[in-house]
């Protein structure tokens, strides 16, 4: 999980989640499987999709979205990218969790 103000890196910590700085998100396209963006900025660098082992992307942020679209079209025969927007704006955190774990089960499902 990426926090973006520092106040809420406590808070993160104290329900368990492990903040990370966006300055670090080359090192997180390494080592993880799932990617799930929520920050509706350009915050995922075209360097992210140069490693070897590319995460499954879920952005589900408003538009600008987490990468540029032409990173993503360069890059789509090496990344499953996908984008569903508004999922957190929609719908209560409660019910927007449920929806990511369908989506993600149904795209997993699906390899």
């Amino acid at each position: 999980m990426i926090s973006r103000p520092k106040e809420l890196i406590f808070k993160d910590k104290v329900k368990n989640y492990y903040p990370l700085s966006s300055q670090n998100i080359i090192e997180i396209f390494k080592v993880c499987d799932i990617v799930i963006n929520t920050i509706p900025c350009n915050i995922i660098p075209e360097e992210a999709f140069m490693v070897d082992n590319l995460p499954y992307l879920l952005d589900i942020a408003s538009a600008p979205y987490g990468v540029k679209k032409e990173v993503i079209e360069k890059y789509k025969d090496k990344i499953e990218y996908f984008l569903y927007l508004g999922i957190p704006s929609v719908y209560a955190p409660k019910r927007a969790s449920d929806i990511l774990i369908d989506i993600l089960n149904k795209e997993i499902n699906n390899l």
